[in-house]
């Protein structure tokens, strides 16, 4: 059996994958009549398929645009308009083409807590070079806060702030966190948390249905 995830891609799903395999089929015709004519089948079939009127100058050239994009150019001969505008429609094509390749791709980054992002990471991740001092102490500090907060505003409540020393250690693999932090509270200064935290949303939420 034949899945979608293993065609080739729709450049223009209203028309439909049937629609498209006509189209791969007619491109490994031999060039003449038969080709041509083939050809305008296939543009007619487009106008019924998505409901377009072939008398509308406009919609019949757009399904040809369509149709020569689709068969990847490879019907240029049954092209019934101006070899300028198909010169033009296929420069047109290819620039948009180099443009995908151009563009930057999205970062396939692990995050080890998502809810701590993923600037908090890397800002861990240097920690270990870092020398002993008061510079290494607030630092550490203020990441723990920075940290507390994320947990706080995604999870709502933190039982044990050792939750939050755990996966600093873990991240930053930096014993040093443990000296520093292990079994203190990590305080948060005042006004310090922007949002709302989970668990006041679900009291709002509670109090709201009582009424």
């Amino acid at each position: 059996m034949e899945y979608n995830t293993k065609r080739g891609d729709m450049q223009f799903r209203e028309y439909g994958r049937s629609v498209k395999k006509i189209i791969e089929n007619v491109c490994s015709l031999p060039e003449g009549n038969t080709k041509t004519e083939a050809a305008q089948g296939i543009v007619t079939m487009m106008a019924l398929v998505s409901g377009v009127s072939l008398r509308d100058d406009v919609s019949y050239h757009k399904l040809w645009d369509h149709l020569m994009v689709m068969s990847d150019f490879q019907l240029k001969s049954a092209w019934p308009f101006a070899t300028e505008e198909l010169e033009s429609l296929e420069n047109r094509q290819k620039e948009q083409q180099d443009d995908k390749k151009e563009r930057l791709s999205y970062k396939d980054k692990t995050i080890a807590s998502r809810h701590y992002g993923e600037y908090l990471e890397s800002m861990l991740h240097n920690l270990k070079g870092m020398p002993d001092g008061n510079e290494y102490n607030e630092l550490v500090t203020l990441l723990a806060q920075q940290a507390k907060r994320d947990y706080l505003v995604w999870n709502g409540e933190l039982a044990d702030d050792n939750i939050i020393v755990d996966y600093m250690v873990r991240v930053a693999d930096d014993s040093r966190i443990n000296d520093l932090l292990r079994d203190k509270p990590i305080v948060l200064p005042n006004g310090t948390l922007p949002v709302e935290t989970t668990s006041s949303k679900k009291k709002k939420k509670k109090k709201k249905n009582n009424y």
